[in-house]
């Protein structure tokens, strides 16, 4: 059977190439006309034109509501879109580095997803103290209690930490003082900016956790990992705790697609 030519492999890609540029195009700005993706990707219209229309027969784009014939990311790449993200599986993901921080600090590490207003841990390693450990798998905390939770509410969009913070005001059982709204609100932002929450006691007398946010290709946070040590005096261990919790953290992100300045 004879082989492809160099040349020709070149070309294919070069295709492939040209037509990642325009569906990435059109997937950060939008409806765009023919002359608008020439410009902005610097290639002849006629090779534009070409592009469009291979991409049109296969689904990949349809035409948008514009005047001046604009085309938009089809239905069908949606799908696969879709098809890929449901696919990933969040615990596969985070295994390895579940592992490895524990194996790097002999302590416990686990993994939560939020769950209405509780956050569930759906995996866990557990280290040479696993009493320490603050959840089980199973087990569930309210999101503005722990490290793991409040990493998950901390970076939240901003009307799901004012739904959550309303609901607790109402509480029946247990309301919050609007002091301590305001304390919570302001602990999220203080979260937010330093990128990690670091919980001493919070929970368990005498366990510091550390935790940081899993965040998906959207931007959107879906998960947290958490490390858990028992507490020693004059024990610094929390700050480096914080640099490998956010390592990875940072790295199950980016299996799932997260780019940072996402969100």
């Amino acid at each position: 059977m004879a082989q492809p030519t160099t040349d020709g492999d070149s070309t294919g890609m070069s295709a492939v190439t040209k037509a990642t540029r325009v569906l990435e195009c059109l997937a950060e700005r939008g409806e765009l006309t023919a002359a608008e993706l020439a410009g902005g990707l610097d290639e002849p219209i006629t090779t534009i034109y070409r592009m469009l229309g291979n991409l049109e027969s296969i689904g990949w784009i349809e035409r948008g509501d514009r005047k001046g014939a604009p085309v938009r990311l089809g239905i069908d790449l949606v799908a696969i879109g879709q098809a890929v993200e449901s696919s990933l599986d969040l615990r596969a993901a985070a295994r390895l580095s579940l592992a490895r921080l524990a194996e790097e600090t002999a302590e416990t590490v686990y993994l939560c997803v939020p769950d209405g207003q509780r956050a569930v841990c759906i995996e866990r390693v557990d280290g040479k103290y696993t009493r320490t450990a603050e959840l089980t798998i199973g087990g569930s905390l309210p999101l503005h209690q722990g490290a793991g939770p409040k990493a998950i509410l901390a970076f939240s969009p901003a009307d799901v930490r004012e739904n959550y913070i309303r609901a607790l005001r109402a509480s029946q059982s247990n309301p919050i003082t609007e002091p301590q709204a305001t304390g919570l609100e302001r602990e999220l932002a203080s979260i937010r900016a330093a990128g990690i929450v670091e919980s001493d006691g919070d929970i368990t007398p005498g366990v510091f956790s550390t935790a940081a946010p899993v965040m998906d290709h959207r931007g959107e946070v879906i998960a947290s990992i958490t490390l858990s040590a028992l507490k020693a005096e004059n024990d610094a261990r929390d700050r480096e705790f914080g640099k490998l919790v956010r390592r990875e953290a940072a790295t199950v992100s980016t299996t799932l697609g997260y780019h940072d300045g996402s969100r």
